[in-house]
């Protein structure tokens, strides 16, 4: 059940960031229109939507901060991959249909694609995540792919459902779209590399140990409603 634990937490931290979620996608969309700061904006995105950020919330102006200094690492994951990825494309949305012998390989291409773009983003989640340089960002993406290959396909099969439903209606997209993407990946990163990340919503040692020994135990509304309402009728 990896999948769906982390998928779900990926979309709840980005409903814990909703406005942070808002500003950092747009400017995620503006630098990549730009072309030039796109990929320093991307390495900063996942930095921001860390869900290890509960601890201290960044700023917006962490988001230029970790675009300039990461600029380097950054350009180095694009230029060996986004090259890669759309002669790729090209190759299939070209052949594809095609009388050409070489239309048999469109299904091997659309599964480099999709090889290749997760191991980008895991490559990008690494470097914001642990700062690391271009050769260690794709060493620990390959790991992650190796390691966990059904859930980082299902992770990306997953997000491009979402951001179709995105697409379809427009707005979210660009709103909520680059943002809800990378707190989905970074939680599949942390995990892969055995990170604790720290639930402020989860209960304490104490209260887990209440609930264990049957104490204190929290009721559900229903049992609430129902209790208020005996205590209603005992008061009658």
């Amino acid at each position: 059940m990896r999948f769906p634990r982390l998928f779900l937490r990926g979309l709840k931290d980005a409903y814990d960031q909703f406005v942070l979620v808002m500003v950092v996608s747009v400017l995620w969309w503006v630098s990549v229109v730009l072309i030039l700061p796109g990929p320093p904006a991307t390495i900063a995105l996942f930095r921001i939507m860390d869900p290890r950020n509960v601890v201290q919330m960044p700023e917006l102006k962490d988001f230029f901060r970790i675009m300039r200094e990461r600029a380097g690492t950054a350009w180095g994951i694009a230029g060996l991959t986004v090259p890669v990825l759309l002669v790729l494309i090209w190759n299939m949305l070209f052949f594809q249909g095609g009388d050409s012998g070489f239309a048999l390989m469109v299904p091997l291409w659309f599964v480099m694609i999709v090889i290749g773009f997760t191991l980008m983003l895991f490559a990008f989640a690494t470097a914001a995540a642990m700062d690391s340089r271009v050769r260690n960002a794709f060493r620990g993406a390959t790991y992650l792919l190796v390691m966990w290959p059904f859930s980082s396909v299902l992770a990306i099969v997953g997000l491009a459902l979402v951001m179709s439903i995105f697409a379809v209606l427009v707005l979210p997209i660009f709103l909520f779209g680059p943002g809800v993407m990378a707190a989905v990946i970074n939680r599949f990163v942390l995990d892969g590399y055995n990170i604790d990340v720290l639930d402020p919503n989860a209960p304490t040692d104490e209260r887990s140990s209440e609930v264990a020994r049957g104490v204190n135990l929290d009721k559900g509304w229903f049992q609430r409603l129902r209790g208020g309402s005996s205590r209603e009728k005992g008061r009658r």
